[in-house]
């Protein structure tokens, strides 16, 4: 069972979790999420013998999480056999509010937080610092109770939250001063499909893919489906058959080193996506009855 969940309302509008499942604990708990609309969250996970998946992102041990509102899609969310991390909502206002931030005037790198309830929300995950480590040891080890543990908290959320705004502050404040060109997320999907067709017989996974050009794990799944009209597994799939048809229709290869070139080291399993795709076999495409 769960041994630790510490839940505090601080203000209206702002709420700290604190979670502790211990070793022993044998089983994973798994929550479907619907489509819903999203505060503001800061997550910091601390502590897990295996990796939190959920449908946006992969968040590991030692990473933190940065979530703008907006809507969020249907997420499915795994609590691993061991796991200590503390997250944190509050609502746009009573950010803005505690931050002393103008609603005529966001600063520029923080408008991705605050998005409309009809739009996407944003995440973005970084590592968390030294600074946010020993803030974290300080809240698990709090020596005060009642009403002080309760302001010493609160205080210790607040400097939390103010390290990782700082961290993506700084982040594209760096980035600005290298003078690196942003992309969008369409030429960030397309660098997606390049990598894929160009690595036909080794493609990266999912989440290398997402890692590699620069977006989430929900942006490359939704925006790739949104721009090709297909899940990226899928045109990979389709992409392998249509290159494998014109490999046999040259003459020039075996069927068998036609499957190695689209990622296939199996034969009879190449043959079999080949047939259900074209609706002839590898070899009756190769005598040229296609």
């Amino acid at each position: 069972m769960i041994s630790q969940i510490s839940q505090s309302d601080c203000t209206k509008g702002f709420s700290e979790t604190i979670t502790e499942v211990p070793q022993h604990h044998e089983t994973q708990i798994t929550e479907i999420y619907p489509k819903h609309e999203y505060p503001l969250e800061f997550y910091f996970k601390f502590k897990s013998d295996v990796i939190n998946n959920v449908d946006y992102a992969s968040i590991k041990v030692g990473d933190t999480a940065l979530c703008g509102c907006g809507t969020a899609p249907k997420m499915l969310f795994t609590m691993p056999k061991q796991n200590q991390d503390i997250d944190i909502h509050i609502e746009p206002e009573l950010l803005k509010k505690i931050f002393g931030i103008q609603e005529d005037a966001i600063p520029e790198l923080l408008k991705h937080l605050f998005r409309q309830p009809d739009e996407e929300y944003s995440v973005c995950t970084g590592t968390i610092t030294t600074q946010m480590q020993v803030v974290l040891q300080q809240i698990w080890q709090c020596p005060f109770e009642g009403l002080i543990k309760k302001v010493y908290l609160e205080a210790k959320v607040l400097e939390l939250m103010a390290l990782r705004l700082q961290q993506d502050m700084t982040r594209e404040i760096i980035q600005c001063h290298e003078y690196e060109p942003k992309r969008t997320v369409a030429e960030q999907i397309y660098q997606a499909k390049e990598i894929l067709e160009t690595r036909l017989n080794n493609p990266p996974s999912l989440i290398e893919l997402a890692e590699e050009v620069g977006l989430s794990l929900y942006q490359l799944k939704h925006k790739f489906r949104k721009v090709f009209g297909n899940s990226v597994f899928q045109y990979l799939h389709q992409y392998r058959m249509e290159q494998a048809r014109l490999m046999l229709y040259d003459g020039n290869m075996l069927v068998a080193d036609v499957a190695n070139s689209v990622g296939y080291s199996h034969l009879g399993q190449f043959s079999a996506a080949f047939k259900r795709m074209f609706g002839i076999s590898p070899r009756d495409c190769l005598k040229g009855k296609i």
